[in-house]
């Protein structure tokens, strides 16, 4: 089984067509909350769960993150922490995603809601 079909199996969410490309951002928005993403971090921290599936989690995670904060979920959520928090201590592995949503050189009002908090964990660990 395919970790796409693994994750949205477990979680009951969709995993979308043949004409799918990214998955974890073309998720429809009723599985794009705040409710949800507390249930991706928790499935993230599974044992059960191979790197590859992790890694789609995560790639979900922080993109929801996002969605939250345009929202209007406060970054000092507890499930925004939690989220931030996982990447954090995951930083090594998910270089490539940090300095995606990191955005460097772009002033903060043109970048991703996420972004303050990405650089802020991005210069915490250098």
């Amino acid at each position: 089984m395919n970790s796409i079909k693994r994750i949205c199996r477990d979680l009951g969410i969709p995993e979308g067509d043949k004409f799918t490309q990214d998955w974890a951002y073309e998720l429809p928005e009723e599985f794009r909350t705040d409710k949800w993403l507390s249930k991706y971090t928790l499935a993230y921290s599974n044992d059960d769960y191979s790197e590859s599936e992790q890694d789609l989690l995560m790639q979900l995670i922080l993109d929801v993150t996002n969605d939250c904060l345009n929202m209007g979920v406060s970054a000092n959520d507890e499930v925004i922490i939690n989220a931030l928090s996982l990447l954090s201590g995951n930083h090594q592995r998910y270089s490539e995603l940090i300095e995606y949503w990191a955005q460097d050189g772009e002033p903060l009002e043109d970048c991703f809601a996420l972004t303050e908090k990405i650089r802020e964990i991005r210069n915490n660990i250098r």
